[in-house]
């Protein structure tokens, strides 16, 4: 009887373990489940100011806490279990990057459906259409696209607008997995990166678009890149290690031929693997060239950077991608840069008016608008603070990520991109930025560079900090979390739209003649998908604030389009970030209905469809 008794026990005891081992993964799959009841029962029609977070319930984020609790037992787990991770990491982007998709009705941003009409010309043109466009005269993703819908079939993109965000988002994860592992900063700290990356990229540039697909490319080349060359460890006799002398001659080695020649970095990869590895690089980074203003430039840097901190071993790459941008720009994108070098080159320098055009005038508008950026704003010093941190934590063989982090900056100084140049360069530096936030809490204790912060040695301190340690590891990732929620959809109240919006521009190109003009409010309509080249838009308001109402109704009649689409997203855009009165629109339409220069013909309950009526 007491062998029995100890038998129970023992039986007991195990499968409390077991369970106890299977609280991370439990915890993912009941967040999955919540997921689901919390997209089904969001309502996109109540959605306010606060965008995509306000229609999501409590289910969306007691899901979320479960999924990132779950996250962090299994990263602190010994054994690592890699598998489940994978599983929760891919839970956390489907309710990062998945729920704005789930409860819209069709694809937000507008640029998307401007892309699939780039695309839908290509189809039935079979080329680009030059002068219409600047982004037409970088058209390898429009024609890649077009070859896809072609092959499988498809007269349109339409159907890959909606989800694709989520897509590439998981693209993104192969190259990140390959980047954490080949960093230098442990395995914990790489899953910890890239946590911390998909909870703190707000920046919504994963759109349909070039940029979504470029950024792909970006990550896999460094990914080959890092996965190729290691440093090799080079000893000064007249140093100790960690001394300021020491520093002082590693940094020197940066400047000198033996690092250009790549006698500071090895492969373990054979001649065949090697050159393989470089003939897709070059592929892709022709590929890039063709498709994208923008991240050529920023390949430039970072293959310079990887050169200049010993994970590169020749500057071929570096030259390559020069030629293919250099040569794409002067010949392939001729008839853009023509006539528009002050665009290019006219920003170089002016730092003030970046920093205003980048951050200070993106602070505007209604009080649930100017809490989003200032959020936005929170989130990212957050994370750079977080990697400033690790930059003092962690031991390194380089400092790879933190020359990638600095590195972007260059295109900042170089070109403001429209408004937008700090916010790519948040966006070809945050893979790095995250990777760095993570030793902040994991940092490597190992490599030729030393730490400026000593370690936690053992004792009564060390005991509590490894106590405290897993929990601020899941409120860091928590937090960065729940304001991902709020900022990436803090602009879907008019950056999305609703099905009668799509319905009433699909009325206007079925009704429109060749050479016809569409008018518009402001930008935020899903158009511009079909008839490119055939009609143009007219847009009466800008961002000139609560006087540009007055104007409104004056630029409608001064030029006159043939149609014009009034709807909600237009009126949100409106009211909360130019500063226009609730209903505006409405005043609009009876404003254009009462000159008699203008009838309604369609409306729907979100958007109407006025025409000339002489």
């Amino acid at each position: 009887m007491m062998v029995q008794s100890v038998v129970e026990t023992t039986k007991r005891s195990l499968r409390s373990k077991n369970i106890r081992d299977d609280y991370g993964l439990r915890m993912g799959f009941a967040g999955l489940v919540f997921w689901l009841v919390a997209v089904e029962t969001a309502n996109y029609a109540a959605m306010s100011g606060y965008g995509l977070v306000s229609v999501l319930g409590w289910p969306y984020f007691l899901g979320l806490i479960l999924v990132v609790v779950g996250f962090g037992i299994e990263l602190l787990h010994s054994p690592l279990r890699p598998r489940r991770l994978m599983f929760l990491v891919v839970v956390l982007v489907l309710y990062l990057y998945g729920t704005g998709p789930a409860v819209e009705p069709i694809a937000a941003m507008t640029d998307s459906w401007i892309h699939a009409g780039f695309i839908q010309y290509i189809l039935i043109h079979g080329h680009a259409l030059n002068g219409f466009d600047a982004r037409m005269s970088w058209p390898g993703a429009f024609s890649m696209s077009a070859l896809l819908a072609a092959f499988v079939g498809k007269a349109n993109v339409y159907g890959f607008l909606r989800w694709f965000p989520l897509f590439v988002e998981l693209a993104y994860l192969a190259p990140l997995l390959v980047i954490a592992r080949f960093s230098g900063i442990g395995r914990r700290a790489g899953w910890l990166g890239i946590a911390l990356y998909y909870s703190s990229n707000w920046i919504y540039q994963d759109y349909f678009s070039p940029q979504a697909l470029n950024f792909l490319f970006y990550l896999v080349v460094i990914a080959t890149v890092m996965a190729c060359w290691q440093p090799v460890t080079k000893n000064f006799a007249r140093a100790r290690p960690g001394s300021v002398l020491y520093r002082i001659m590693q940094g020197r080695q940066t400047f000198t031929l033996d690092r250009l020649y790549g006698h500071h970095s090895q492969t373990s990869w054979g001649v065949t693997q090697s050159l393989g590895g470089f003939a897709l690089v070059a592929l892709i980074l022709f590929a890039s060239a063709i498709s994208h203003q923008l991240t050529p430039y920023a390949l430039i840097i970072a293959l310079t950077c990887l050169l200049a901190t010993r994970r590169s071993g020749r500057p071929e790459l570096v030259i390559l991608i020069f030629v293919f941008a250099l040569g794409w720009l002067s010949l392939g994108a001729s008839n853009y840069w023509v006539g528009h070098l002050s665009t290019i080159f006219g920003s170089v320098g002016q730092f003030s008016n970046k920093l205003s055009s980048n951050v200070t005038s993106r602070v505007t508008g209604v009080s649930t608008h100017v809490i989003v950026v200032e959020l936005r704003i929170l989130l990212t010093g957050g994370i750079f603070a977080l990697a400033g941190i690790g930059v003092l934590r962690r031991c390194a063989d380089t400092r790879t990520l933190e020359a990638l982090v600095a590195g972007p900056f260059l295109l900042f100084a170089a070109q403001s991109y429209g408004g937008e140049g700090l916010i790519r360069v948040v966006l070809f530096g945050l893979p790095f930025t995250a990777m760095l936030a993570a030793t902040a809490f994991l940092p490597s204790q190992q490599g030729s560079i030393r730490s400026f912060i000593p370690a936690v040695r053992d004792g009564r301190f060390s005991r509590l900090y490894h106590r405290v340690m897993p929990a601020l590891i899941v409120a860091a990732v928590l937090t960065c979390a729940l304001a991902m929620t709020v900022v990436r959809g803090g602009n879907d109240s008019y950056a999305s739209f609703s099905a009668d919006e799509l319905a009433s521009v699909n009325y206007v190109y079925d009704h429109i003649a060749p050479g016809q003009v569409i008018g518009l409010a402001n930008y935020f309509m899903p158009l511009g998908q079909r008839k490119i080249g055939v009609v143009s838009e007219y847009f009466a308001a800008s961002d000139a604030g609560p006087a540009s109402l007055k104007s409104i109704t004056p630029h409608f009649l001064r030029n006159r389009p043939q149609y014009i689409i009034l709807a909600k997203s237009q009126e949100q855009y409106g009211e909360q970030v130019s500063g226009l009165p609730v209903g505006w629109v409405n005043r609009v339409k009876d404003q254009l209905v009462a000159s008699g220069a203008y009838i309604v013909v369609a409306h729907w309950p979100t958007s109407v469809v006025l025409k000339l009526s002489t």
